[in-house]
């Protein structure tokens, strides 16, 4: 087997086990909506209307927030860090 396609190989199994893997990451809050959702500056790129606790009541711009992405693909915000 030639080493390009080892390679190759290892490249598609690791980016399918991090699609498939949850995660939590760090963002800020870039605008509060009024339906229990936040948009989000991330280091993916941003996120609009993402969900988040109802024990992260009063949500503000520029909060610094854990969010947790599940293996579907859905994000949550946990809560602002202190």
């Amino acid at each position: 087997m030639s080493r390009q396609l080892v390679d190759a190989v290892q490249r598609v199994v690791a980016e399918t086990v991090a699609q498939r893997a949850g995660s939590w990451g760090l963002a800020t809050v870039t605008a509060v909506n009024g339906d229990g959702t936040v948009n989000l500056a991330t280091a993916r790129g941003p996120m609009a209307s993402v969900r988040r606790l109802k024990s992260y009541s009063t949500p503000t711009v520029n909060d610094v927030v854990k969010v947790s992405r599940n293996p579907d693909g859905n994000w949550i915000v946990d809560g602002a860090l202190a």
